[in-house]
This record gives structure tokens, sequence and C-alpha cells, in this order.
């Protein structure tokens, strides 16, 4: 008598024995099954080739703006929805004090640019002036000194005379260079230069004026509208304190990341047609203006934007959607879906039929995307038939003819 264990090992072993006599027989009799194949028949066809993506609205980005000086809003000349002009005025805060530290600052301007002026046209000149008669007398005095010395050696006069005309002609020295002395530092280190720094720190002071004057406005940056007021009017605001926000007007444009493989087929220019999730029964018009000049390696992906056409008022930043490029047109061609083609190893291959039996035969196919391949070296009207590379010609069969969609 057999133990309960050894019986189990035995019933194991039969087990195993009979999945090896049936597995083989199993894929035999699958390999010989008859298969029932669709077919196509080549034909000239016109291939429409799209490219299939969802989309992102990103520009133009809504600007926030915001005050760059504190006060109190005193009007507000523009209500949320209104199409502005570049430098129209949104809003206004109370402007006194500003107005008036800008007048201030311009009449610090003018009376500082009135002694720079003067001291050039007047003051400078004078100095030239009495340095030339210092000049002059100058060198007079030096004639006398040499004829009085000469006169005093010679007896003709006192020492006394000639160390008055000495006297006289020392004062005269002393004078003439203190006036070069002065003339010449008035450009470089005197006068001149103080009031030219006086004017331009008057200058500096009025263009903080006339800037916090400018900052008392919201202005339109650029052409656009309006999408947001957030303040009232007697409202005090602070310092980057929200004020609106505004819209450029600029076409729309689309943002897609399209699938590295789609590049060859893609270049600016390309119609597309666009649908957005919140208004699917609406198609617009588009049409590609930037393809990415290198790939995301982290997503394999390329970035294309799109401009949308029509002028729809629907269309708001960040909405989403779907988009259809237009890449490729390809007329009178004989293609197939990608399935019916088999790849190998050598080459690729398609099974065809032909006097009421399948063949498989080497073909040159050109992908169109992942739908279609263009067959260039089949004659028109040659059946195509979609079976595998393992599959027995013996036992293909035609079942049902597919198209080109």
């Amino acid at each position: 008598m057999f133990s309960g264990r050894k019986k189990r090992k035995i019933i194991y072993i039969f087990l195993a024995l009979g999945l090896l006599i049936l597995l083989p027989l199993t894929i035999s009799k699958t390999r010989t099954q008859k298969i029932k194949a669709d077919f196509i028949k080549l034909k000239p066809v016109d291939l429409q080739y799209t490219i299939l993506a969802n989309f992102t609205v990103e520009y133009p980005v809504p600007l926030e703006m915001k005050f760059f000086q504190e006060g109190t809003v005193k009007a507000i000349r523009v209500r949320e929805g209104d199409e502005l002009a570049k430098g129209q005025i949104m809003i206004e805060l109370d402007d006194f004090k500003a107005q008036q530290e800008y007048i201030i600052s311009q009449k610090e301007l003018e009376a500082a640019e009135i002694k720079l002026k003067n001291a050039r046209e007047e003051i400078l000149p004078k100095l030239e002036e009495k340095l030339k008669k210092l000049e002059a007398d100058l060198a007079q005095a030096e004639s006398m000194v040499k004829r009085y010395r000469k006169l005093e050696k010679e007896g003709g006069i006192t020492l006394v005379q000639l160390e008055k005309v000495e006297n006289d002609y020392l004062r005269i020295s002393s004078e003439y260079n203190q006036i070069k002395l002065e003339i010449d530092s008035f450009s470089s280190s005197g006068t001149i230069p103080y009031l030219e720094n006086q004017v331009a720190i008057a200058r500096s002071r009025m263009e903080l004026a006339r800037q916090a004057l400018a900052n008392t406005r919201i202005i339109a940056p650029y052409d656009g509208k309006v999408l947001k007021i957030y303040v009232q009017v007697g409202q005090k605001v602070n310092l980057y304190e929200p004020a609106a926000r505004f819209l450029e007007k600029s076409p729309w444009i689309l943002v897609l990341n399209i699938d590295q493989k789609d590049l060859p087929f893609l270049r600016v220019g390309l119609p597309a047609w666009v649908i957005m999730d919140a208004y699917p029964d609406r198609k617009l018009h588009a049409e590609t203006v930037y393809v990415c000049t290198e790939v995301d390696k982290e997503k394999n992906t390329c970035e294309i934007r799109l401009q949308i056409l029509d002028d729809v008022p629907f269309i708001r930043h960040g909405m989403t959607g779907s988009a259809e490029i237009l890449a490729g047109k390809y007329e009178k061609v004989l293609a197939v879906p990608t399935r019916f083609v088999k790849k190998a190893l050598d080459g690729d291959f398609v099974w065809i039929w032909k006097n009421n039996q399948a063949r498989l035969v080497k073909v040159k196919a050109t992908p169109v995307g992942e739908r279609w391949a263009i067959i260039e070296n089949l004659p028109e009207s040659t059946i195509v038939v979609d079976a595998g590379l393992e599959a027995r010609a013996d036992k293909i069969s035609l079942h049902k003819e597919v198209s080109i969609q």
C-alpha cells in the first residue's frame, strides 16, 4: 500500500506528463486553425495627416497692476470690461502733495541752472578780463623794477624809491597768481563743478518727484481690456496693493506638448482646428506659430504653440481643450492601416491575396503617423491582408474589407 504522500507525488507526476503531451498539441492546433483576416484593396487615396494633442491657453497672461504710491483713490476712470488704448488713465490717487513737490523741484532746478549759467557767462569772463589787466600791469611793474634798479646803482634814485617799486611789483604778481589759480580751479574743482553738482542733484530730485506724481495714476501699459477693478473711490491704499487686472489685446496663444516622433511633420504656419473643453460645439481656426528647438528629455515631448485666428469673446487664460494640427497631405497614394504592415528584422512585410491564396511579400512602407503606412512597391488593386507573420498561408481566408478613413 502507498502512503498518502507517495500517492500525491504520483498524481503530480501524471499531471505534469499530461500537460507536456497536451501543450504541443494545443499549440499545433492553434497554428493550424483557419484565420479570417480583414483585407484592403490598394487604390489611390488622399491622406490628411493630423496630430492630436491637448492644450492650455497660456498667452496673453493677465497683468496684475499694483499701486506704487500710497494714497487715497480720487477717481476711477474705467469700468470692468472696458477696452483701453495704451496710456489711457484707469485710476487716480489724490495727487495734491505730489503736484506741489514736483513744482518745487522744478523751481529748484531752474534756480540751480541759472546760477550755473551766470557762473559760466558772467563770473568767469570777468575773472579772465581781470587777469588780462593784471598781466599787463605785471609786465609794466617788472619793467619799472628793472629800470629803478639800474638808476639806484647809478645813484639816480634812493633805495626807498626802489623798494616802493619792488613792493608794487610783488603785490601785482601776488594778485595775478591768485586770479590765475581761481580761474584754473573754476572749471575743475571750484565754483562751476560745485554748481554742476547742484544742478545734477536738483534734476534727480525733480525726476523723483515726477515719478512720484506719475505713480498716483494707474495707466494702461498697452492696448487691452480691464478685467477687474480692486478698489473704490475714497479708499486708502498701501504701497504694492492690487489696483486692477488688465489683459493685453493680443491673439490667444495655446501651448501643446507633442510627442517627439511627430517633429518631422511640424513647422510654423500649419493650419489647425481647436476646440475648448468649455465650448465643445465651437471649432476654431488656428495655426502653428512656434515649434520647439529642443526636446524635453524627461517627457520626450516638443512644445508647440498655436495662435487662434478667430475673434471670439469667450476664451480665457488657463482654458483647456484639444487641437488637431493638419500636419501633412499626401495625394493619390497607395496606403494601408499600419496594423497591416508586419515588421521583421530584415524589413517590412505584408500578406497579399493572389490567385485565391495568401502570400507574404517584402514591401517598402513609409509610416504616416501612427494610423497609416504608404506602400510604394505594390501595384494598384493589390489585395493586402491583415495576418500575423507566423500565420500559415494555406490557413488564411478573407473576412471583411476595410478602407482608409
